[in-house]
């Protein structure tokens, strides 16, 4: 489609009956599909459940990103939930009517756990006439944006209501049809996700050469001994405890501080500053007065993705002796504590900026003195296998998620080099973390690739 620019060049204003750049803009709305109201198409759901009245039951929560867009958030008991909460059907949508505006959309696909998601987003599902993968696509193109600008209501926070969105005239292929797109687009998918693989691949080299470097102990080293053994070598006589999972535990453990080719330390030996983080409701809403919060969905492989932020006022990260508490500084370590998922919980990343920003409770911030040791180095053995696995074998289950208590992090322990050693091991970890950035890179321009596609075949 021409954009608005062209477009306006062309417009003869004395011929038109109202100097409306979006009226003018959307008449030229054109396809080669049928443009139909999108309601005839959907189904609004407005079920909701009231979870304290099942207070011990666990509730799988649901979220939404403009990035990823559904997936599960939380388990969280029914008592510590005040609200209704929507229910969720698998193919079923969700918005959030104040951010679908950047693409906050998503589809509850077999592989999300969670049921239920906030009384603040838009439920609803596809009729037998569009496919739930269409829709959102669509929902998420740079055009429907603009259709959505188009909608939505309110003079300083834009809101599209269910009404809106139904209201709202795009392009409806035939079934038919919209198979054959998805299918296109689904090619051009696949391809960048073999350069995805390629990237971790390249990536995983990278950390097990660098363990190399600090250990003796390889993948395979890693691999959990079987009980039976562990137990055929056990002096009873010397263990403080006849257990079972305690001395499989210490017996890995050892095994793993025994390997390191450097003097080691835990993460308390190195005495950190350490604070949890906030444990105040956060906002969607960006305004003054209000500065973003960090929560454990924006550590991502390391670092931390700045995308989906929430907010809160500013004076809640001070305290009555502390002003600024909670406030982040530039090269903060920043470790999860709770997760969902066992693979995640405690995956970490430094904080590297230099604007206002706080985290959650969810999160621990430890300050390391870099005379000791270096943060960058810190994170970069908390990727590494012979860290991942003593959280994992720390890690404890319960209402659903996987927990780090400040002790059990506290007792991580990792090889403590020399400072131009731990320099050596960063500059050579960001050097060759270009190599698989590359791949990712060539990623992102298939995905988009499809994504162009996608909208060029639906509009003309």
């Amino acid at each position: 489609m021409k954009n608005q620019s062209i477009l306006l060049s062309q417009v003869k204003f004395s011929n038109m009956t109202q100097w409306d750049v979006k009226q003018f803009f959307f008449s030229k709305l054109n396809s080669n599909y049928p443009i139909v109201e999108l309601g005839k198409h959907l189904i609004h759901h407005t079920e909701k459940i009231c979870p304290s009245d099942y207070p011990d039951d666990d509730f799988a929560i649901l979220g939404v990103s403009n990035k990823i867009g559904m997936f599960d958030a939380s388990i969280e008991k029914g008592k510590s939930i005040k609200q209704k909460y929507h229910i969720v059907k698998e193919n079923w949508l969700a918005y959030n009517p104040y951010r679908i505006n950047v693409g906050s959309v998503g589809i509850k696909t077999s592989d999300l756990k969670g049921n239920y998601i906030s009384p603040a987003y838009v439920v609803f599902s596809c009729k037998d006439t569009i496919l739930p993968e269409y829709l959102w696509l669509m929902m998420k193109s740079d055009l429907f944006s603009l259709l959505i600008k188009d909608s939505t209501t309110g003079s300083v926070r834009q809101t599209l209501r269910y009404e809106k969105l139904a209201a709202i005239k795009a392009p409806v292929p035939s079934i038919t049809e919209q198979e054959r797109i998805l299918k296109e687009y689904h090619e051009l998918l696949d391809k960048a996700e073999a350069e995805v693989v390629k990237g971790d691949k390249y990536g995983l080299t990278l950390l097990k050469d660098i363990q190399s470097k600090v250990s003796n102990l390889n993948e395979d080293d890693l691999k959990a001994d079987d009980t039976a053994s562990i137990l055929s070598t056990v002096s009873f006589t010397v263990t403080d405890r006849w257990e079972v999972g305690y001395i499989y535990k210490q017996d890995h453990l050892d095994k793993i501080n025994n390997s390191f080719k450097y003097d080691s330390k835990s993460i308390s030996d190195l005495e950190p500053e350490s604070l949890f983080g906030l444990s105040i409701k956060s906002s969607l809403e960006q305004k003054k007065g209000l500065i973003p919060m960090l929560r454990m969905t924006n550590i991502v492989n390391g670092e931390v993705d700045y995308s989906e932020l929430k907010y809160i006022p500013a004076e809640e990260a001070s305290s009555k002796t502390e002003v600024d508490k909670w406030i982040l500084h530039n090269g903060d370590f920043l470790v999860t504590r709770t997760n969902g998922s066992k693979d995640l919980v405690g995956k970490a990343a430094v904080f590297k900026n230099t604007e206002t920003f706080t985290y959650a409770s969810y999160l621990i911030r430890y300050r390391f003195d870099n005379s000791i040791i270096l943060t960058d180095y810190v994170n970069i053995m908390f990727l590494l296998p012979i860290v991942r696995e003593q959280i994992a074998v720390m890690r404890r289950q319960g209402g659903g998620q996987y927990n780090l208590n400040s002790d059990e992090i506290g007792a991580i322990r990792i090889p403590v080099p020399s400072i131009p050693e731990q320099q050596r091991i960063i500059d050579r970890f960001n050097n060759q973390k270009d190599g698989a950035n590359k791949y990712y890179e060539k990623a992102e321009e298939l995905r988009k690739r499809a994504k162009i596609g996608f909208e060029n075949e639906i509009f003309n």
